[in-house]
């Protein structure tokens, strides 16, 4: 319960490093819950087009995935490549510290991205990071355009299906008029 509420304290550092003011910055926690609605809507789309998925298991994915870094503090995707390995150790001995078994699998299968389910956290953790951008945008900060990209490129590689399930949500968020 402790780490819950410490992701309530930390702030998104890639927000941070690129100039919007701190009292703007959402926070992982924030982000988290971005992050689970989005997995709700996203696995119904990805059931239309025929894939299923348990929404009830990728919703959970969603809301933890980011829970080690109550211990690890968030890294932003520079610091991410610096650190590579050593980013990746830490948060599995963060993750070891904050989840039972049952939990830790399920973060362990997200951080694999080995099922439908991973899957399609994945891509509401991306989504969650992309519209944020868009959000930030439509106040006057231009950080936008290399979040909107790195997005859609984490979004091409989980495949087609879920490529077009992004652009689909962006297309009704109104990210083409950017």
């Amino acid at each position: 319960m402790e780490a819950i509420y410490r992701l309530k304290r930390i702030l998104r550092t890639g927000w941070l490093v690129r100039g919007i003011p701190r009292s703007s910055v959402e926070s992982v926690a924030e982000h988290s819950f971005g992050a689970a609605m989005l997995a709700w809507e996203i696995c119904h789309r990805l059931a239309e087009r025929g894939i299923d998925v348990d929404p009830y298991k990728t919703v959970v994915m969603a809301l933890i995935h980011d829970l080690p870094e109550a211990l690890t503090l968030d890294l932003d995707a520079e610091a991410s490549r610096v650190f590579g390995d050593a980013k990746r150790e830490a948060e599995e001995k963060a993750a070891k510290r904050v989840f039972d078994g049952k939990l830790l699998d399920i973060w362990r299968e997200f951080e694999r991205r080995e099922s439908q389910e991973a899957k399609a956290a994945k891509l509401a953790d991306t989504l969650d990071m992309a519209l944020q951008a868009l959000e930030y945008s439509r106040v006057g900060f231009e950080a936008c355009r290399e979040f909107l990209d790195s997005a859609e490129r984490d979004a091409r590689e989980l495949g087609l299906e879920y490529l077009l399930v992004f652009k689909e949500i962006l297309r009704e968020w109104g990210a083409e008029r950017r």
